[in-house]
Formats: C-alpha cells, sequence, structure tokens
C-alpha cells in the first residue's frame, strides 16, 4: 500500500528545529535550576543535616553529574585539540616557506 500524501512527513525546517532545541534546553535549566534551589533551601532549614544532604545529592544525582562532567570536558578536549593541530599547522606553514 502507497501511504497517501497526507500521511507523509513534512520536512523539518530550520526554525522549528532550533526552537525544539531551545525548549529542550529550558526544561533542562528549569530542572536544574528546581534542584539545585531545593537542596539549598533543605541545607537553609537544616544546617545541621549538611553531611546528609549533599550525601543524598550526589547519590540521588550521579548520572546527571556524571553526564554533565562528559558533556562539560567534550568541548574542552576539542579546543585543546584545535590548538594542537593549530600549533602543528604554523609548525608545517613555516617550514614549507623556510626552505633552506
Amino acid at each position: 500500500m502507497n501511504p497517501s500524501p497526507a500521511t507523509k512527513l513534512a520536512p523539518i525546517d530550520e526554525s522549528t528545529q532550533s526552537a525544539g532545541r531551545a525548549a529542550l534546553w529550558t526544561m533542562i535549566g528549569i530542572l536544574v535550576a528546581f534542584k539545585i534551589a531545593t537542596t539549598a533551601v533543605i541545607l537553609i532549614v537544616a544546617p545541621g543535616a549538611r553531611d546528609v544532604v549533599i550525601a543524598f545529592f550526589i547519590a540521588f544525582h550521579w548520572p546527571l553529574l556524571l553526564a554533565a562532567a562528559v558533556f562539560g570536558f567534550a568541548p574542552l578536549l576539542f579546543w585543546l585539540r584545535l590548538v594542537k593541530v593549530r600549533a602543528k599547522r604554523a609548525k608545517l606553514q613555516a617550514a614549507e616557506w623556510n626552505v633552506a
């Protein structure tokens, strides 16, 4: 059976894709802000339970902390590699033009 033209999916244009990306980052930001604010309120209300609250925060959020570390270090590693490659490129260009 051939699908009717009404059931074909339309291609996603750039504005729709960027709006979806913005919505995703907004939701992630709200989630992170809520978790940090809730932990801060608990620490303010019960300052004696600081070690327990921080231990529970880490215990319940270690996958998110791990993902944040991975996604945070990826751009740093990319930048370091970029600096290394550019230095090598400059060295090769200098060697090419400075033939003795």
